[in-house]
């Protein structure tokens, strides 16, 4: 079923909506959901939180894209759950794409709160847009989807190597960017 139809049902509020958004996109959330998280239980239960919330906002919203609004939905809710658990039980993957992101902050701000700023993300989407398709894959990947390097080397074919250069590259570039729009 394609996404329209999905859409179609969740404003006739037709429960079958939930089960066909689950069988398309519970592969693509819970990967970004676990990926935040490391747990199989939260990733579950945020899993349903996702659907839920869809439920909750389909009508009103009509998104354009059903997957990338699920997505967002999902690492929203997932980062949620991620800030009112300790820092102890950071999940290690995550802690280590915090790390690289935290690159391009002074220690003054949390990487959260400027996430929250809604011009940051706009400058930030204008800096990707000027990027080769294959670099922008490579950063949304790893900072949203927040893949490990193995998983986007295996995708892709790519060498690790060449993507940690890679994103290094292009974070420094986004900083020198973000220093110029004085938003760091």
């Amino acid at each position: 079923m394609d996404d329209e139809k999905i859409i179609a049902l969740f404003r006739q509020r037709d429960e079958s909506a939930i089960a066909e958004t689950e069988k398309m996109y519970s592969p693509l959330c819970g990967r970004i959901i676990m990926n935040i998280l490391s747990d199989r239980s939260d990733t579950d239960e945020t899993l349903n939180d996702t659907w839920l919330r869809a439920w909750d906002t389909i009508p009103p919203e009509h998104p354009k894209s059903l997957g990338a609004y699920l997505t967002v939905i999902a690492r929203n809710l997932a980062l949620d759950k991620y800030r009112r658990r300790s820092a102890s039980k950071r999940g290690e993957a995550f802690s280590s794409v915090l790390d690289e992101a935290a690159e391009l902050l002074p220690d003054t701000v949390r990487v959260e709160e400027l996430i929250e700023q809604r011009v940051f993300i706009e400058r930030v989407n204008r800096f990707l847009s000027t990027l080769p398709k294959r670099k922008r894959v490579l950063f949304v990947r790893r900072y949203f989807y927040l893949d490990s390097i193995a998983e986007i080397a295996s995708r892709y074919g790519l060498k690790e190597s060449y993507i940690t250069v890679t994103l290094m590259r292009v974070r420094n570039k986004l900083r020198a960017y973000l220093e110029k729009e004085e938003l760091i």
